[in-house]
């Protein structure tokens, strides 16, 4: 029998998958990838919907990270199901991250950042996790650019 009680958990975990170090993709953390292109437009909230699979808005998300409102759609179903949970269980789901580029850190400048998850089931009851914290662009230049001083045959071609 499908269980409720563990979409708590699924929320806390797709949205700490969602904000972790494990969220990599092509030369940058997605988060990053995110801020850079909330930082360019001036875009500061992301929402995905796990129901429909979609993104928005596209601003947010540009190149290497277009596909990443679908990869976490099919990663959210799949800890649904492994849960002991059921998708007819599910009415809505979305993960909404804001970042405040009013407020920064420097070296290397950080902006604050808020995470929110919220699950509806079927009975109307809310199931929610929150995160929040500090993050920054990693992606400094292209990789074409950077020295790699840690490479021996570069030593040798001098």
């Amino acid at each position: 029998m499908p269980r409720y009680k563990v979409l708590k958990g699924v929320a806390h975990n797709i949205g700490h998958s969602f904000t972790s170090l494990m969220n990599y993709a092509k030369d940058d953390y997605s988060m990053g990838h995110i801020l850079r292109f909330a930082r360019e437009s001036g875009v500061t909230e992301l929402t995905i919907d796990f129901v429909t699979g979609q993104g928005l808005p596209s601003e947010l998300l540009g190149d290497p990270i277009s596909e990443l409102p679908q990869w976490y759609t099919k990663m959210f179903w799949n800890i649904v199901e492994r849960s002991g949970s059921d998708r007819s269980l599910v009415r809505a789901a979305t993960l909404t991250l804001r970042f405040d580029l009013t407020r920064s850190r420097s070296f290397p400048v950080q902006n604050p950042y808020t995470c929110d998850v919220s699950i509806l089931d079927d009975r109307g009851k809310n199931y929610a996790a929150h995160f929040d914290g500090w993050w920054y662009v990693e992606r400094v230049m292209s990789s074409a650019h950077v020295r790699r001083w840690w490479n021996p045959m570069r030593w040798l071609r001098r």
